[in-house]
């Protein structure tokens, strides 16, 4: 399989979604969120903008907003989905026409170097054997006085700080890929234009961040082709995934989604659900009540020197045990505490093993293979069911 950046993301978003894409091949019409709607639209405004100023065409701003107008009226389709419900189809349409006029007023005349390609396809190996294959696309390419540009258009609403950008992979592999093809460039320059705050970015790598890059692409490559399982991992992301019917997380929001008032509250999922929420809540009240009656009831006790207590029906006993209360872990005073007890040899007098950090290990395979085959000689598999109660975040609430 050839790699690209969007790849090796969902994967690290969610391994089921990159089964069903990559590895199942289940062909779907891919839900078209609005933000990426609006991003594409901008990108190919940006795009028109390059190649005609590279055959010495001027575009005026009016030009781009009209052809941006264009461009939105012969894409949208009804099937396009706007997630937060607070903003409808205007407001993302006048923040994209925002994002095409901070562009140009900040840039033009769009000289500050020579554009050498937009939507430059790349391609290149992590590896001399050529085992590992990275493709994608860059924004725009660029050069002037043997530095090299690569360029990429943000239309997000979030703005990520520097740390996070000086780690970013994408933009490395475009590095990468221009070194490679020109190999006489003095320095590459890694440009983010946030086109919603009118702010650039910049980073760039030494050879070793690049080489460290590659080792860490190819082991996570290495992982998802030895994977066997591919679960699927709930995230804000969930709201834009073409495949909400096939994944467990989702697959009941999907159900459900299209029924009315009266179907469904008649679902059966729905019900339980309800239900389940209801006593929960009432369950937390009586919690707490107990919770103040337990106090008062060690007060009277300790108070009138008491053990048993009588009721009706029933006793309460009382029973006061003084203990002690080491450190809390991952403290400086627990790590002292350790280290007094290993310096004096009785750290194993008193530890014990940490099964669930163990079983974590087993799972992630970080150890050495025969000794986690040796390991599992000593489990079995059982299942440990959980139920767990949390409110719908404001895009899933009808």
């Amino acid at each position: 399989m050839i790699y690209s950046h969007s790849r090796l993301q969902t994967y690290q978003n969610c391994p089921f979604r990159f089964k069903l894409r990559y590895l199942d091949h289940i062909k779907r019409a891919e839900a078209e969120g609005i933000e990426a709607f609006v991003g594409k639209r901008v990108h190919e405004v940006l795009q028109k903008l390059y190649e005609e100023a590279w055959l010495t065409k001027t575009n005026t701003l009016g030009d781009l907003m009209n052809y941006y107008d264009l461009l939105w009226k012969e894409n949208w389709h009804d099937n396009i989905t706007i997630v937060r419900r607070k903003y409808n189809k205007e407001h993302y349409y006048q923040f994209g026409r925002k994002c095409v006029e901070n562009y140009f007023q900040r840039y033009q005349p769009f000289d500050q170097a020579v554009t050498i390609g937009t939507e430059m396809a790349v391609n290149f190996d992590l590896d001399e054997a050529g085992k590992y294959k990275i493709t994608g696309y860059i924004d725009r390419v660029a050069h002037l006085d043997g530095i090299y540009e690569a360029h990429d258009y943000k239309t997000g609403a979030s703005l990520p700080s520097q740390q996070s950008l000086d780690t970013d992979r994408q933009l490395a592999f475009y590095q990468i890929a221009i070194q490679e093809r020109w190999p006489e460039a003095k320095e590459v320059r890694l440009i983010w234009h946030y086109l919603a705050f009118d702010l650039d970015l910049v980073s760039k790598r030494g050879h070793a961040e690049l080489e460290q890059l590659k080792t860490n692409t190819i082991t996570l490559i290495n992982t998802i082709e030895a994977a066997k399982e591919f679960p699927a991992i709930e995230s804000g992301l969930c709201n834009w995934c073409e495949y909400p019917d096939l994944c467990p997380k989702r697959k009941h929001f999907y159900i459900v989604e299209n029924l009315g008032e009266k179907d469904y509250f008649k679902d059966r999922g729905v019900d339980l659900a309800n239900k389940y929420a209801q006593l929960t809540v009432e369950k937390e009240k009586i919690g707490e009540k107990i919770k103040v009656i337990k106090e008062q009831i060690v007060q009277y006790a300790r108070k009138e020197n008491i053990e048993i207590i009588k009721g009706n029906d029933h006793q309460v006993r009382v029973k006061i045990t003084p203990r002690l209360k080491f450190p809390d872990q991952e403290t400086l005073e627990r790590a002292a505490l350790d280290k007094l007890l290993q310096d004096e040899g009785k750290w194993l007098e008193v530890s014990d093993l940490n099964t669930a950090l163990l079983s974590k290990t087993c799972k992630q395979n970080s150890w050495d293979g025969a000794l986690l085959d040796k390991i599992r000689e000593f489990t079995a598999e059982e299942e440990t069911v959980s139920v767990y109660l949390s409110p719908l975040d404001e895009y899933e609430k009808d």
